[in-house]
């Protein structure tokens, strides 16, 4: 078996030898920095990836800034960010106004401070939004954790880790039983496939590492010990389906307990167990592990930089993925880097994934670097985007909505690979609810992630009364996104102000697609109004129940009002 597996591998390699000098350097005309983050996203919603760019230039003050991608071609829009190192910075809709705003923190030149700046049509306010300043070597994340369709904040760091809970722009910790970590990372994952967002802590308690998973039960979190994650502090993570098997799996590097820098792969088993796969990648720490698929294949490679084992020794590979838990470094001819970042993303639009990548050299020098992917469009078969998803389904249970859809397919990325992507909004079209980071018209991203519901094809929410307006798409493993699916409405009405109906008045289903029933306890009356208010049925009788033929009725929401000797009740309905 091992013969065979060695031969295997040596295929493998020798199969993309021919391709190993597909990452070509680029003058993006970015500030070279240090101790530093990157991230794509496009804030001007142009429909091409722009850079947040934060560190340490070496000389002069530090950097924060954010270049505009003009054709190819990046320009530094003076923002007026505030300069930090030892930084992590990451962007979200926070006030689902359509665009991309920022959170940050790290060093600046007198004192550690954590930021968020809006994006008003393209210019940048710092907020006051009352967040501690974590400093150097902190973390951050934007995520709903409790399904109320804004963005949270995971932050820790300086010996922390809390929840900051956005209503409506402020943010007020929560209670939390998260560990109290410096020199740490921090993510969000349904890891367990309920619908909701979990949380993974790594981290220094003061001499002694953790990596921990805390699982989220209605906004409550409880660590699940039997994850059995390496404790590694000083890496990064990156979370993403690469088996196929319909469940997150987890990419890590760091710095074990003997200060080893460590790269491992834990394939998630479900019931929140997790096995180290051995994947025989190179030891990491201070830089960036993350998932992508460079050559369109349907399978998630991996971009994995930072400090190896030895003295002064640093690298910045991409592993192929050949299948069956086993990789190959393509010999990308990508500068070695520490102390930095490097994320994947699609700068020239022309279908395969390229490289940002920052952080100090070998020479001890500050390097920012933009590699363009020759390979996926020019020598793998292109990538086109997923189809729409279909078969939308929704389930109201008071305030606590379930929606669900069927899996999409793709041309490359099997159907278990693809992730899922959910705009809700109050009106057809808008995402003022859930901001989907994306072209609700078009379905281009704003950000080359995951969607928002991770491989799941069901989410809960948790909305007030009103009536909704909602659609999904599907995302691959290049980050490709199709089209949204057909829009859908769901109402949730008079929820806080329901008692007992002793008239037994009954109404569904709701939405309604072909028929409409009602029903009560006693005989009664009813009238229906169409949505633009117009008496459709005229006041009629019923003898405790009626069929109301709605095949003909067109999309909408109408008014039913039912009178019975006992009550009289008004209710929404949804016509599909």
């Amino acid at each position: 078996m091992r013969t065979k597996l060695l031969i295997l591998s040596f295929v493998a390699l020798t199969g993309i030898t021919s391709f190993s000098q597909g990452f070509t350097l680029v003058d993006g005309g970015m500030v070279s920095v240090g101790r530093s983050s990157v991230a794509w996203g496009d804030y001007d919603k142009d429909g091409d990836l722009d850079v947040l760019l934060t560190g340490d230039h070496g000389s002069g003050p530090y950097v924060a800034s954010i270049y505009r991608n003009d054709a190819g071609e990046f320009v530094n829009i003076n923002a007026g960010l505030t300069g930090i190192y030892n930084s992590s910075v990451a962007w979200g809709d926070y006030d689902n106004d359509g665009d991309l705003d920022i959170i940050a923190c790290g060093r600046n030149s007198s004192n550690s401070k954590t930021y968020i700046y809006q994006n008003s049509n393209g210019a940048f306010t710092q907020l006051e939004a009352g967040l501690p300043d974590i400093g150097s070597d902190g973390a951050v994340a934007w995520g709903d954790y409790d399904g109320d369709g804004d963005l949270d904040i995971l932050i820790a760091g300086a010996y922390s880790c809390r929840i900051f809970n956005n209503q409506a722009g402020l943010f007020t910790v929560i209670n939390s039983v998260f560990p109290a970590v410096s020199n740490c990372w921090v993510d969000w994952g349904d890891f367990d496939n309920d619908g909701d967002l979990d949380v993974f802590v790594m981290g220094d308690l003061g001499g002694i590492l953790i990596s921990a998973i805390y699982q989220n039960t209605g906004g409550q979190f409880t660590e699940m010990p039997q994850a059995g994650i390496t404790p590694l502090a000083g890496g990064s993570s990156s979370w993403r389906d690469f088996d196929g098997d319909d469940d997150p799996d987890l990419l890590i590097t760091g710095f074990n307990e003997y200060l080893e820098p460590k790269t491992a792969i834990f394939e998630n088993l479900g019931l929140m167990e997790f096995v180290n796969i051995y994947p025989g990648l190179l030891g990491a720490a201070l830089g960036t592990a993350a998932w992508g698929d460079y050559d369109n294949d349907g399978d998630a490679d991996i971009l994995l930089t930072g400090q190896n084992a030895g003295c002064g020794i640093f690298s910045s590979i991409v592993y192929r993925n050949n299948g069956n838990s086993l990789f190959s470094d393509i010999g990308a001819p990508l500068d070695g880097a520490e102390r930095g970042s490097a994320a994947w993303g699609d700068y020239d639009n022309d279908g395969d994934a390229d490289i940002l990548l920052s952080g100090i050299n070998e020479a001890g020098t500050a390097i920012t670097r933009l590699y363009s992917n020759d390979l996926g469009s020019n020598v793998f078969s292109i990538n086109m985007p997923p189809a729409e998803p279909d078969g939308l389904s929704m389930y109201i249970d008071r305030h606590a909505v379930t929606l669900g859809w069927n899996k999409s397919t793709d041309d490359h990325t099997p159907p278990d690979g693809l992730t899922y992507n959910l705009r809700i909004g109050t009106s057809t079209g808008a995402q003022d609810v859930l901001a989907a980071m994306a072209d609700p018209a078009s379905g281009m991203r704003l950000l080359p992630q995951a969607g928002n519901t991770g491989s799941n094809t069901d989410w809960v929410v948790n909305l007030p009364d009103g009536t909704y307006f909602w659609s999904v798409q599907a995302i691959d493993h290049t980050f490709a996104a199709s089209p949204f699916s057909y829009e859908q409405i769901f109402t949730i009405l008079n929820v806080d102000n329901e008692k007992s109906d002793p008239a037994g008045i009954s109404i569904f289903p709701n939405p309604v697609s072909d028929r409409l029933i009602l029903s009560a306890a006693n005989a009664f009356e009813y009238e229906i109004c169409s949505p633009d208010g117009r008496i459709l049925k005229p006041l009629s009788k019923g003898f405790h129940s009626a069929i109301i033929n709605t095949s003909t009725w067109a999309a909408g929401l109408y008014t039913v009002k039912i009178i019975s000797p006992d009550k009289v009740m008004c209710a929404k309905v949804i016509k599909q």
